[in-house]
């Protein structure tokens, strides 16, 4: 009798056991929009032509990277802040995820090429039109870290 009682507590205890450790949600990878939204991202550095030109951009104009902070939304919305002003607007993926359009459907509107996003780093690029037309476009990658 002792040994039936012990067997069918142990049964017990293996179903209740399997049945918790079976919890989809824990092994669901988070989503691109995920890792994006789930905390601010804090300036790290601006790179050109495989140069990191942070220093030059605080020489010349007298902005520090480190400075700028940007929060993304789930909602599709973003503050991205720099000292004590920030700018509002909205966002969303294109591109299978690999670029985010910022202010679809305005005057402001433009699109960042994702190259990488981790749970501790977002690295994005853009290309600049010059404002005159014998300069080179110049493509800058802005660097966030966690």
């Amino acid at each position: 009798m002792r040994i039936q009682k012990l067997l069918t507590f142990l049964f017990a205890l293996l179903l209740v056991t399997s049945m918790t450790s079976c919890d989809k949600d824990k092994d669901k990878e988070p989503t691109n929009k995920d890792i994006l939204t789930s905390s601010i991202w804090k300036g790290e550095s601006i790179w050109a032509y495989g140069s990191d030109i942070s220093d030059l951009f605080m020489d010349e104009l007298g902005y520090d990277i480190k400075k700028n902070t940007v929060k993304f939304d789930k909602a599709g919305t973003y503050v991205d802040s720099y000292e004590r002003s920030s700018l509002n607007g909205t966002w969303e993926f294109a591109d299978n995820d690999k670029s985010i359009i910022f202010d679809k459907g305005t005057d402001d509107e433009y699109t960042a090429t994702v190259l990488m996003l981790t749970d501790k780093e977002l690295r994005m690029e853009q290309t600049i039109e010059p404002e005159e037309n014998d300069e080179e476009p110049l493509t800058l990658e802005v660097r966030f870290i966690r």
